[in-house]
C-alpha cells in the first residue's frame, strides 16, 4: 500500500529497465521518509555505484524518462525487497510518464525496445495493475464523496467535552480570613484569627462539566483561525465555596484550589477567537478580541491543561505571572520569535480583559470604587518570556526553561513580577518541573484592603489586608514544584504530584498557605481519558486556624 500511495502522486519509480532487463528499486516508507526526492542524474544517489549491475539501466530511467526518485537523504536502497504490488506501481508510474511523452509529440524518444519491454511488463502485471486502477477509482469516487459532504473546505471541527464529580471539604467552619483588618479598623478579635467568611464552610459533591467545541479554519496551510464555543453546567467547586465566588477577577491569589473547567455558563459562549499567522520564516504572530495567556506564554509540558494533567488554578499556571483570568481571557496580539528555529524563543504579548466594554466597570456591592475598561483598561496586562529550549533533531528537547516578566493592573493594583518555569525530563518515565514567582503589588499609595465578607472584591487575596489595614504594597512570591511520571502504567498514560505556595508575604497572615495536588491520568482509548485527581491544602487563606482541605476527582474527558 505505501508504494501505491507514493505511484499515485508521480514521487517514486520502481523500475529500471533497460535493453528488456529489469532492475528493481526499494521503495520509501511514506512514514519514515514522507518525502521523495526527485533525481536528474545518477550520481545524485549515494549509494548508487557504476560497477552496480543495474546502474546503467537506473541511468537509463533517470535521464531518459525521469522515472525514478530517491529518498529524502538522496539514496535509493536498491538492495531492498519488494512485492509484486509495489513492483507493479513503478510500473505504473513509468507508464504514466512515457505516456506523457508520447502524448507531448515526442515518442521518439522511447525506443521500440523499451516499449517492447513494457508491453511484455504489462501483460506479466495485468493482474496487479488492474487491482491498482480499481483502487485507485476508488479512492477517487470516496473523495469525491468526502468532498461533498464534508463541513467546509477550511474548516476542521475539533472537540472535547469534560466530565467531573468532586467533593471535598474541612472541619473549619465558617471558613477564616487571612487577618482581621477590614478598611483600615482593626476589630476586636484575638490576633490573626482572621473573620468569619459568609457562606463558607463544608460542601456537597458535585458533578461539573464544560463542552468546547474548536472551529480550525486555515486560508494558507500555514494560518489558523481558532474560533471556540464553550458551555458548562454552571457548577461550583469546593475552592469557589471556601473563598468568595466573586473572587475570580483574576488568576491571583490563594483560591487557586477550585477546578479550572468549572463554573462556566450554561449558555454558549465565544470563548476564544483569534488569528495565527506567519511573519517571515521565524515569527508567528496572534490577533484576536478573546485569547489567553496561557496559550503565549508560562507553557509547561507537565502542568498547563486542566483536562490532560492537574486540575486547579495554581498548578496550572503561575499566579504572578498570568493575571488575566483564564477562563474569561482578553483581547489583544501575541508574538513568538524563533530566531533561525534554534534553541530560543522570545515571546510578548498583551491583553487587556474589558476591552469591548467602553466605560468604567463598577466593581463592588454597595461602593463607588470602579475600575477603568477599555482596550488599555484594568484589568490588563504585557509579559515578555524568554525560553532556551535545546532542541534534538529539530524537535523539543528534555530541558526547557523560561524567564518571564509581567506588568499589569487587576482591581486598581499595579503588578511588576516576574517568574521562572522549568521542566527537565532526564529518564524516559521522569520528570522533574517547576515554576517561581516574585514581585511587587502596590495600590498607588493607598491602603490595600480586603473586604470581601462585606462584598467587595477590591482586593483578590481570598479576604486578605494589611495587618494593620495600612499598607499599600506587597512584595509577594509563590512557587510549585513537582515530578512527573510518563507512561507510568501505559502508554500515554501520565502521573504527577506537585506542592507550591500560591502566596508568600509575612504581612498577610499568620503563616503560608501551601498546596498538594497529584493525579494519575489513565487512557482508556485514543480519545477517552480517565483521571483520579487528590489535592490537599494546608493553612488554607495563610491562616493556620483553618483545617487542611481536601478536594478529590474523578475526570473524564471526550476529545473528537
Amino acid at each position: 500500500m505505501k508504494a501505491y500511495y507514493l505511484a499515485l502522486t508521480g514521487s517514486l519509480g520502481l523500475l529500471a529497465m533497460a535493453g528488456g532487463n529489469a532492475a528493481i528499486a526499494t521503495v520509501p516508507n511514506s512514514q519514515s521518509d514522507p518525502l521523495a526526492q526527485n533525481v536528474t542524474s545518477v550520481s545524485q544517489l549515494s549509494d548508487v555505484k557504476t560497477t552496480d549491475w543495474a546502474f546503467t539501466s537506473l541511468q537509463s530511467l533517470v535521464e531518459r524518462y525521469g522515472c525514478i526518485a530517491g529518498y529524502p537523504d538522496r539514496t535509493y536502497r536498491g538492495q531492498a525487497a519488494l512485492s509484486r504490488y509495489e513492483f507493479a506501481a513503478g510500473l505504473n508510474a513509468c507508464l504514466d510518464k512515457i505516456n506523457e511523452i508520447i502524448s507531448s509529440g515526442l515518442a521518439d524518444k522511447v525506443s521500440k525496445e523499451d516499449l517492447a519491454s513494457l508491453q511484455k511488463l504489462q501483460e506479466e502485471f495485468a493482474s496487479e495493475l488492474s487491482t491498482l486502477r480499481g483502487r485507485v477509482d476508488s479512492l477517487e469516487a470516496k473523495t469525491s464523496k468526502l468532498e461533498e459532504r464534508q463541513f467546509s473546505t477550511t474548516t476542521k471541527l475539533t472537540g472535547q467535552a469534560i466530565f467531573a464529580i468532586t467533593g471535598g471539604g474541612s472541619s473549619t467552619s465558617p471558613f477564616l480570613s487571612s487577618t482581621n483588618a477590614l478598611a483600615g479598623n482593626t476589630l476586636n478579635l484575638p490576633p490573626d484569627n482572621g473573620l468569619p467568611i459568609a457562606g463558607s464552610g463544608n460542601v456537597n459533591t458535585t458533578v461539573n462539566a464544560r463542552v468546547r467545541l474548536d472551529l480550525n479554519t486555515s486560508f494558507t496551510g500555514s494560518d489558523l483561525l481558532l474560533t471556540r464555543l464553550e458551555v458548562g453546567n454552571g457548577g461550583g467547586t469546593a475552592g469557589s465555596v471556601l473563598g468568595n465566588p466573586l473572587n475570580e477577577f483574576s488568576n491571583v491569589g490563594f483560591n487557586t484550589f477550585r477546578l479550572d473547567y468549572a463554573g462556566n455558563s450554561s449558555n454558549f459562549t465565544l470563548a476564544k477567537l483569534r488569528y495565527d499567522f506567519n511573519l517571515g520564516k521565524d515569527v508567528r504572530v496572534s490577533l484576536g478580541p478573546v485569547m489567553h495567556v496561557y496559550d503565549h506564554v508560562d507553557k509547561n509540558s507537565f502542568a498547563n491543561d486542566e483536562a490532560a494533567d492537574f486540575s486547579s488554578t495554581f498548578f496550572i499556571n503561575n499566579p504572578l505571572v498570568v493575571l488575566i483570568n483564564p477562563q474569561t481571557g482578553g483581547a489583544g496580539g501575541a508574538i513568538d520569535w524563533n530566531p533561525n528555529g534554534g534553541d530560543f524563543n522570545f515571546r510578548a504579548l498583551y491583553l487587556a480583559a474589558n476591552a469591548g466594554t467602553p466605560s468604567p466597570v463598577a466593581v463592588t456591592a454597595g461602593s463607588a470604587i470602579s475600575r477603568n475598561a477599555g482596550f488599555g483598561g484594568d484589568p490588563y496586562q504585557g509579559t515578555v518570556e524568554l525560553e532556551y529550549s535545546p532542541k534534538r533533531n529539530g524537535e523539543k528537547g528534555a530541558f526547557s526553561i523560561r524567564l518571564q516578566y509581567t506588568r499589569g493592573t487587576v482591581n486598581n493594583l499595579d503588578f511588576n513580577t516576574g517568574g521562572i518555569n522549568a521542566e527537565w525530563a532526564f529518564s524516559k518515565g521522569v520528570a522533574i518541573f517547576g515554576r517561581y514567582g516574585f514581585g511587587s503589588i502596590d495600590n498607588r499609595g493607598t491602603a490595600v484592603v480586603g473586604n470581601n465578607v462585606l462584598g467587595d472584591p477590591t482586593f483578590n487575596f481570598s479576604n486578605a489586608s494589611a495587618a494593620s489595614g495600612t499598607t499599600s504594597s506587597f512584595s509577594p512570591q509563590t512557587f510549585a514544584i513537582g515530578l512527573a511520571f510518563p507512561d507510568l502504567l501505559k502508554q500515554g498514560s501520565l502521573a504527577a504530584i506537585a506542592v507550591g505556595q500560591p502566596f508568600i508575604e509575612s504581612k498577610v497572615g499568620n503563616s503560608t498557605q501551601t498546596n498538594l495536588e497529584a493525579f494519575i491520568r489513565f487512557p482508556i482509548t485514543n480519545n477517552i481519558t480517565i483521571t483520579p485527581d487528590l489535592q490537599l491544602i494546608f493553612n488554607a487563606n495563610n491562616n493556620s486556624a483553618n483545617s487542611t482541605v481536601t478536594v478529590g476527582t474523578l475526570r473524564t474527558v471526550f476529545s473528537f
